[in-house]
């Protein structure tokens, strides 16, 4: 299996992925989406079920961390399509192969695939009664602290957080091995985690399962916090990490005359 380590290779990497994603069709990238979202919230009932669940909260808070990253690798493994490491895509306008306007159209849908999933898993954890009155009570405090997070404090950590998450995504592409991409994004991701940073996708299982089991939050301030979210992880991931790749790569990477239409 090829590798893409370093810079000019991440890039060349991306932008393969970038032109695959714009040739993919609707349902395709719809399906996908709604996949990838379902992950998502798949890793995150395990966290929320062991960082709330043992008698020491930083032990909980830690096994959680470690459960959460099935999701992320299972969209690698499985190529899903996720919003925050997709916004790396925007390499294929810094380098003139496609026009901003189709990134950010792809990246729309495939945020609203992602909230599709989540919300799905939401109401099939409500519906299922996975959760005890401790758990909902964790749950109902996370989902009101984020609901109720001041602008830009909410800005920086989710560019935080995709910053972590692309960083691990470029470190399981430059990786040979399956097992080898493994351990690297369970590492980054173990990493976002504990930050307790914002991930936009995540946000989406957690104040919905808030939401329909009764939690104090409306659906504009659930709309708020994954709005402002969504900029910031894209600030993360489309501009910083993607933009830094191709800082350093530029000159090595061939720049077609015109962009795609």
């Amino acid at each position: 299996m090829k590798t893409y380590s370093g810079p000019k290779a991440l890039t060349e990497y991306v932008l393969y992925q970038s032109r695959h994603k714009a040739n993919k069709t609707f349902p395709i990238l719809l399906v996908q989406g709604i996949l990838a979202g379902m992950y998502i919230a798949v890793g995150a009932i395990g966290y929320l079920k062991l960082a709330s669940g043992l008698s020491d909260p930083g032990l909980g808070s830690f096994l959680g961390a470690l459960v959460f990253p099935m999701g992320i690798i299972a969209i690698i493994l499985m190529q899903a399509e996720l919003y925050t490491s997709d916004s790396m895509v925007m390499l294929a306008v810094y380098t003139g192969h496609t026009k901003i306007s189709k990134i950010l159209k792809i990246l729309l849908l495939i945020l609203i695939a992602n909230l599709i999933g989540a919300i799905l898993i939401a109401l099939m954890s409500t519906g299922a009664e996975i959760f005890n009155e401790k758990t909902l009570a964790f749950i109902t405090e996370k989902a009101v602290h984020k609901v109720n997070m001041p602008v830009g404090k909410l800005l920086i950590s989710s560019i935080l957080c995709n910053f972590i998450v692309s960083t691990g995504v470029c470190l399981a592409y430059s990786c040979k091995e399956e097992i080898s991409k493994v351990v690297v994004v369970w590492l980054a991701i173990t990493v976002f985690v504990l930050s307790q940073t914002e991930h936009v996708v995540a946000n989406m299982y957690y104040l919905f399962v808030a939401y329909f089991n009764g939690a104090d939050i409306s659906l504009l301030q659930i709309m708020y916090s994954l709005g402002v979210a969504a900029i910031g992880n894209f600030i993360g991931g489309g501009i910083i990490v993607s933009g830094a790749n191709y800082l350093l790569a530029f000159r090595d990477i061939e720049k077609n005359d015109k962009p795609e239409e």
